[in-house]
């Protein structure tokens, strides 16, 4: 099963998204997913120059994570590192030297990346792959299972998941055979869901 994760490093909803429902998924199905993150999300490129919705800060977060998953191309690898500097309420750059040095990531070399060319040129990619969306993204988080958009059932990720793996693997996933019913995910988690453009 393909992951594609369209978010942006400072989004209330990405955040909450990334350390519950996407970490649960992981932790239930992780012999079954490959995972990709395109931290870009609702920001606006005018020529080469990148104005992110929530700040300079956040663009600086996601050329680090860009950069991290340049450096370190498997999910479980960077996505340790990845949920820390997610679930942290301080700026990405605040927290990435902790976050990657506990995660045994090189924080000089992702660093080094994030503030020269390449990380820029890496944020660029994201922004052409984000902007070339079909059909467009309407909000971040915004996820594609299998190169097909679940919209706003982000956080119905687990059973979707579920939904396209053969019984015969799912016999085996406690995730897929919940043994009670919850409310929606997103009735239960607070703060925003979603980050609009």
């Amino acid at each position: 099963l393909r992951i594609d994760f369209y978010m942006e490093a400072e989004c209330p909803g990405c955040k909450s998204f990334t350390t519950s429902v996407l970490t649960d998924a992981l932790n239930a199905l992780a012999p079954h997913i490959q995972l990709r993150a395109i931290p870009y999300g609702n920001a606006q490129i005018n020529g080469t120059r990148i104005r992110c919705q929530h700040g300079e800060g956040e663009c600086e977060g996601n050329r680090i994570m860009l950069c991290m998953f340049k450096q370190y191309p498997h999910w479980k690898t960077w996505f340790p590192p990845f949920k820390c500097i997610e679930e942290s309420s301080k700026p990405p750059r605040n927290v990435t030297r902790k976050c990657l040095s506990d995660n045994g990531l090189d924080v000089d070399a992702v660093l080094s990346c994030a503030d020269g060319e390449e990380g820029h040129l890496l944020h660029l990619e994201a922004a052409e792959e984000t902007t070339s969306l079909s059909p467009p993204h309407a909000f971040t988080p915004w996820v594609l299972v299998n190169g097909n958009p679940i919209k706003s059932k982000v956080m119905d990720l687990v059973s979707i998941l579920c939904s396209k793996l053969p019984p015969k693997v799912t016999k085996d996933f406690d995730a897929c055979h919940p043994e009670f019913s919850v409310a929606h995910a997103s009735q239960l988690a607070p703060g925003p869901q979603f980050c609009y453009p």
